[in-house]
Order: C-alpha cells, then sequence, then structure tokens
C-alpha cells in the first residue's frame, strides 16, 4: 500500500485519505470507481440480497449496475435521459421504499444505497459521493466484522486485515484508473 503519511485510524481519516486520492481522478474515473465499487458490494452480498429482496427488486439492482456498466465501458457517462430512468428503475421496483421497515441485513440497505448513489455520481461531479461510495464498502465489511466477531471493536477496525486489505484494493484501483487503462469488462472484477 502506499506509504501515507498520516495514519487510518477512524473514518474522518479514511474519508480525508480516499476524497484526496479521488480529487486526482476525472469525472469519468470517478463513475467507474463508484460503479466498480457498488458491483463489488452487490456481487459479495448476493446471499443476504436474496434472502432480504424479492427476485425482482433483485433482477432490478444487478440490471443498473449493467446498464451503468455498458455506458462507462462504452467511454461515456450515461446521459440525462438514460440516469432518469436508471432512477425510475431503481425507485419504482422497489416495494421496501414503502413498506415498514422489517428486519433485514444491514448489508442490503448499504447495498442498495451504492447503487442510487452511483447513478447521482454520474450526474455530478462530486468528489464527495465517490468517496461515500467507497465508504459503503467499509461499513458492509464492519457490519461482517461486528457479525462474526463478538471481539470486534469499532475503536480497532482500521488495524482489521480485512480493512487494511479494501483500503489497499480502492487505492490501487484508483492508482489504476490515474493511468492508461483498457475500457473492457476486466475492470468490473479489477483487483477483486
Amino acid at each position: 500500500m502506499e506509504r501515507m503519511k498520516k495514519p487510518i485510524t477512524n473514518m474522518d481519516d479514511y474519508a480525508e485519505l480516499m476524497a484526496k486520492h479521488l480529487r486526482t481522478l476525472r469525472h469519468f474515473e470517478r463513475c467507474l470507481f463508484s460503479v466498480w465499487c457498488a458491483d463489488h458490494l452487490l456481487t459479495s452480498h448476493a446471499e443476504h440480497l436474496e434472502e432480504n429482496m424479492s427476485e425482482l427488486d433483485l433482477r432490478t439492482l444487478q440490471e443498473i449496475v449493467n446498464d451503468l456498466w455498458d455506458s462507462l465501458l462504452g467511454g461515456v457517462i450515461p446521459e440525462t435521459d438514460q440516469l432518469n430512468a436508471l432512477d425510475m428503475e431503481f425507485m419504482g421496483n422497489n416495494d421496501e421504499w414503502s413498506a415498514p421497515m422489517k428486519d433485514i441485513h444491514p448489508a442490503v440497505s448499504i447495498v442498495k444505497q451504492s447503487i442510487g448513489m452511483c447513478i447521482l455520481c454520474c450526474r455530478r461531479n462530486d468528489v464527495g459521493l465517490a468517496q461515500t461510495i467507497a465508504q459503503l464498502v467499509i461499513d458492509c465489511v464492519e457490519c461482517t466484522l461486528e457479525e462474526n466477531g463478538p471481539s470486534f471493536s469499532p475503536d480497532t477496525l482500521f488495524e482489521h486485515p480485512q480493512i487494511q486489505h479494501e483500503l489497499e484494493t480502492q487505492l490501487a484501483m484508483i492508482k489504476h484508473l490515474k493511468g492508461e487503462y483498457d475500457l473492457d469488462s476486466n475492470l468490473r472484477m479489477m483487483f477483486r
């Protein structure tokens, strides 16, 4: 991992570091990075999504991510009309938005939030949106650690090997997107 002058000990440090690195990317690369993060969440939490969502809603999320990738891998940020259509799909097929909150796994909400924010990230040239989507990946790892380890402490979150690995992976992807890269489907699983 790139040597950092200041160690990452909490979410504020993480947010500051990621914003600094994401600022070096153009809007297009931040969109790629954001969809890359959301796609990772969608695939790595498939089991929780299948247990907590209707098949139609899950398929809708997958289609939205695929549509975003298709545009970006074609070299363009989706046009406003396409983003409006994706917004409608995102909100339209989701019965959980209007239903009372039931006992759903926190990862499900985080995954849905990341996908909705990807659409917004494509609309706006805003470093903070890409940084928030990256942080949602960290949030999901934290949920898993809390679930699996009674000895887990949020105070030592950034000392945990899984968090360290995710941070290194995110920084590697940002570095990759700064250089020359091919717009092909290999980007979807790059460093994962």
